[in-house]
This record gives C-alpha cells, structure tokens and sequence, in this order.
C-alpha cells in the first residue's frame, strides 16, 4: 500500500516545502488540483462533500508547480488530481507532462479527469457538453505523443514531438460515472473520491467489468480512494482487501489548517504517525 497527500488549497509559496516534507515523512507522492478560474457566479454542482468549495482559494498552476517540488525532491512521486484535459489541447499537455517527466526522473504521473465547471469551460472557450468525447480523442493523442519515444518512427499523426521521456508517462483517469471507469480501464490507473465501504465495493466491481470489457485485469493497475473514515491500521486492510493501491490522505485544508505551520504539522503527524504506524503494521 502506498500513501500519497492532497494539497488541494495549500497557499502556492508552501507547496515547495510541503513537499519536501512529505518525503521526508514517507509520503509515496504528493497530489495536486487543478483550476485555471472560478467565474463569479458559478451554478455547476461541486462533487467533493469532504473538502468546503472555496473559489477565491489559490489553486497554482499545477504543471509549474509540480516542476518546482521534483526539482526539490529526490523520490517523492508526483500527480495531478485532476488534470482537466478538455480545456487544454493535447499536444500542449503531452509536451508540458512529458518535459516534467524527464527533468523529474519518471516521478510524474498524468491524473486526468473531464471536470465538472461548466462556467469555468466557457471562460475558457471551450465547450462543456462535449468534453468526454473530446476527452477520448485528446487521451489517446497524449499518449501517442508520450510514447513515440518507445518506438523507432517518432512521428504521430503529421508531427513530431520532442523531448519525450524514455518511459511511459503513467495515466490515471478520475471520476465514477460508467464512461470515466470506462476511460480508466484503457489506461493506467483510476482515481476514487472519499466513499464508504458498500459504495467503494459497487464502483469497484464496475471497474472490474470495464476492464475484463478492454480486455484486462487489474495488474499493474493503479487504483487510488480516500479512505471513508479515519486512517487506521484496519481501514488500511479493508481499502486493501478490496485492491486499492494507495491511499490518498486528506488535505490539511479539510481537517481544519488554517497556518502554514498548521498545514506543516498536519503532513508531519500524519506521515511520522499514521502512516509510518501503517507501514510498520504490514512489515
């Protein structure tokens, strides 16, 4: 079992540090969110119960960001969580994701998802009611650009792309609706939100049929939940009984830190004492 710490609304002159910290405390990796803009009025329904909607929060551009923590880390992995790829084009995301996976040493992993503002795609000039089945088409243009590295004909449709890292960049697709563990099933991993044990089990075992449907099984396949109660070592084997490869812990934001040095003691409790106790629990 892995474990991996949100930093979701972490103030963007913490985010070097924490991760820092997160290493250094035994994190597997560390996650980040993405957002361009908040448009002042926004009606779409926000799907995460377990972290309060703060639109005025910072939300740093996550490709930056994430250069800046493997530049200061030596191990620690990093993901987004999600990565809203139908607002972008896919030659962009593939150069920007493949250029951090080579000046990180292979620690980056692609978490992509379709997203869930519709204002924020309209402030964006793209379209909202499309953006699954633009999502398709882009996640396999992505992963044609990352991987043409792997083969001796660069060339993907009419165009080269270089840098481009020596391994696969690893996809993870997020969300729970029946195209999205569709869309996981084609690629490297899926990422689960905080749910209870029945509901966890159910999309789980559609998981399942939509791998056994693109014919294949979950190994070597990344499947990431928050845990739906407090992080013990149980909670840990049940989430691991079940399949789940990492855990991923809240973020500081969700458990009330309000400082710096509040978000900092947080990461720092949870991975000398929760998560070294798990870690020690299965040796």
């Amino acid at each position: 079992m892995k474990f991996w710490q949100a930093l979701i609304y972490v103030p963007t002159d913490e985010l070097v540090d924490l991760a820092r910290l997160a290493e250094e405390v035994g994190f597997e990796g560390v996650i980040l969110p993405d957002h361009v803009v908040f448009p002042e009025n926004v009606e779409s329904r926000y799907p995460y119960a377990d972290v309060p909607y703060n639109p005025k929060a910072p939300f740093a551009d996550c490709v930056a960001a994430i250069g800046a923590m493997a530049a200061a880390t030596t191990k620690l992995r990093l993901a987004t969580y999600v990565y809203v790829l139908p607002m972008r084009d896919p030659y962009s995301v593939a150069k920007a994701f493949g250029t951090l996976s080579i000046l990180s040493g292979g620690r980056v992993a692609l978490g992509a998802g379709v997203g869930w503002l519709a204002e924020e795609y309209r402030t964006l000039g793209a379209d909202f009611g499309t953006r699954g089945r633009r999502m398709d088409d882009m996640l396999a243009t992505v992963r044609d650009l990352l991987d043409s590295g792997l083969h001796d004909d660069p060339v993907v449709g009419p165009v080269h792309m270089r840098p481009v890292p020596a391994e696969p960049v690893p996809i993870w697709i997020g969300g729970h609706s029946d195209a999205a563990l569709a869309r996981a099933a084609r690629h490297d991993g899926w990422l689960g939100l905080r749910y209870d044990a029945d509901e966890l089990t159910g999309h789980l075992e559609r998981l399942d049929r939509a791998l056994r449907a693109a014919g294949r099984a979950r190994t070597g396949f990344e499947i990431m939940a928050v845990p739906g109660a407090d992080l013990t070592p149980a909670v840990a084997h049940d989430l691991e009984a079940l399949g789940v490869t990492s855990i991923l812990t809240p973020p500081p934001a969700a458990a009330g830190a309000r400082t710096a040095a509040d978000r900092a003691a947080l990461v720092r409790r949870v991975g000398t004492e929760v998560v070294a106790d798990l870690q020690d629990d299965r040796s």
